[in-house]
């Protein structure tokens, strides 16, 4: 009879706990939506953040350690710095996804000084383009990319460009895109809220990337060469230069005009095709060399302007003998020496 007890008692206490289980079965529930971070933020090295903006320079190793010169003319051969601060307090990191929506614009003026259009150069047509990133180290990651000035660049006078706010992961791992006209303008870059297209072209007015880079166009080569060329008829005649080894002597009565183009083909001459670049430059004309014992000075001669500010000359006077306008310690007037047209950046 005991024995029958307990084993009621157990029998009870096991409909007990499966009655017990059944009424508080596991229950669950998710989220509707995914787990969101925040988005990745650039901010340019200099100063305080500020959001949306990339510290831009030009430096002549590959490291991106050397600056050119504040007033220098970028060359082909110098390195193209975008620096920044990956804000991202998620600790989510970029390897190379900025450096993918990377475009880089250039446009040139023509000889008239008026830019044409926009050329586009994508990240994988940049010489050597590289990115480098540290660490995320509380919510900020030092980062940038590098790549070569090479021939593609010769003779812009503007530099742009278009990038995103990313990372490699994350929700969102995408941010604004930063569009830039002019890498030399103190102006912000014009950004485009997250979720728009990118966009097509850098902006229409005077936009920077935040930190005014150092240097200026137009980006020459070793490529580029200034000549003198005479006008025949009224008309300027470049088929002869006469800075060229075999040219003839210049004479008084001669009207001349400097010419700067980039000499792609190292042969000397303009050809077709080649980019003239006279109008981003200014001139001076001297004297050079020595006749009877009297070198020359280096006064600048009169000249004026048809393309660019001092890119045309007349060889003695209009108005009075030829002699006369030159330094009265010269035997003869400019008679004995030779025409030397110099750049002015």
């Amino acid at each position: 009879m005991k024995n029958l007890t307990i084993k009621k008692i157990a029998f009870g206490l096991l409909l007990a706990g499966y009655a017990s289980s059944s009424a508080f079965a596991t229950l669950t529930a998710t989220t509707n939506d995914y787990i969101q971070g925040s988005a990745p933020v650039l901010s340019k090295l200099n100063g305080d953040v500020t959001a949306q903006t990339v510290t831009v320079t030009f430096t002549t190793d590959s490291a991106g350690n050397t600056e050119i010169g504040a007033n220098d003319n970028v060359k082909v051969g110098d390195w193209m710095k975008i620096s920044y601060r990956l804000l991202d307090k998620d600790g989510d990191v970029d390897t190379k996804s900025i450096q993918e929506s990377l475009t880089v614009f250039t446009r040139t003026k023509d000889a008239s000084g008026n830019y044409g259009d926009w050329k586009p150069i994508g990240a994988s047509d940049l010489k050597s383009i590289t990115t480098k990133s540290e660490a995320n180290t509380d919510g900020v990651q030092l980062g940038y990319i590098i790549f070569q000035i090479d021939d593609q660049f010769a003779g812009a006078d503007q530099i742009g460009f278009k990038l995103q706010e990313s990372t490699d992961f994350g929700a969102p791992n995408k941010n604004h895109w930063l569009n830039v006209s002019d890498v030399w303008s103190s102006a912000a870059p014009v950004v485009t809220n997250p979720g728009e297209d990118a966009p097509a072209t850098p902006p229409s007015t005077p936009a920077g990337p935040g930190d005014q880079a150092p240097g200026k166009g137009p980006i020459v080569s070793d490529t580029f060469k200034v000549g003198i060329f005479k006008y025949d008829e009224g008309k300027l005649n470049t088929d002869v230069d006469y800075a060229a080894a075999g040219a003839t002597n210049p004479k008084y009565g001669d009207k001349f005009s400097a010419v700067v183009w980039n000499d792609a083909d190292k042969n000397g001459r303009i050809d077709d095709g080649e980019l003239i670049k006279t109008s981003a430059y200014t001139f001076k004309w001297t004297l050079d060399g020595t006749y009877e014992g009297v070198a020359a000075t280096d006064d600048v001669l009169e000249a004026t302007k048809t393309t660019a500010d001092g890119d045309t000359i007349y060889l003695g006077s209009e108005t009075a003998n030829h002699n006369s306008i030159y330094n009265t310690t010269y035997k003869a007037g400019a008679q004995g020496y030779r025409l030397k047209v110099t750049t002015n950046e």
